[in-house]
């Protein structure tokens, strides 16, 4: 064989396998490709992690109506349709997750208040127990609020007299898986 040939037979091999390579190629894309067409959507429930007080909270973005991620945003509320329409927006100084006894002493929460400053307590229970939360720093020296554990939330609004604002959770009757939030209205 000539060496003429031998290139023709190089030239014949090099251009085959460019081809299968090329069809292979095309082979793998198509295979590979995602399926169009209807899709049907598979929805199953799926159970929730978290406390009570995380799948009662959300946040809506104003503009486009999303939720909002995260107890740390921004929490717009609305008065009662009574009462003369004013917005408030809540923002967080503490959030509280325990487990009370019942047995032991109550858990106390401080925080510095300014006096006439409003602040809203939203609080919720799971357990056998009963839990009552009382407030000092708030000039009424009223009575406990009771709750009732059984995972819905209350709300109470406080006004401050000045000073330290306390907030006392005690359980009794069992224990408590407690979570509760103080934020300062404005």
């Amino acid at each position: 064989m000539g060496a003429e040939a031998t290139e023709r037979v190089r030239g014949a091999l090099l251009a085959g396998s460019a081809l299968a390579v090329l069809v292979g190629g095309g082979w793998w894309w198509r295979e590979s490709a995602p399926a169009t067409g209807p899709l049907v959507a598979r929805v199953a429930p799926t159970p929730t992690a978290g406390s009570p007080l995380d799948r009662l909270l959300v946040s809506v973005d104003p503009e486009d109506g999303g939720v909002l991620p995260g107890p740390r945003e921004t929490l717009v509320l609305q008065e009662e349709p009574s009462a003369p329409a004013r917005a408030e927006v809540a923002y967080p100084v503490w959030a509280e997750r325990s487990h009370l006894d019942g047995a032991g002493p109550p858990l106390v929460r401080q925080t510095a208040a300014a006096a006439d400053e409003d602040y809203l307590l939203l609080v919720g229970c799971t357990g056998p127990g009963k839990l009552t939360v009382t407030f000092s720093g708030t000039g009424d020296g009223g009575s406990g609020l009771p709750v009732d554990c059984t995972g819905a939330s209350a709300t109470v609004t406080v006004t401050a007299s000045g000073g330290p604002l306390q907030v006392r959770f005690v359980a009794t009757g069992g224990g408590v898986d407690l979570d509760a939030r103080l934020s300062a209205l404005s």
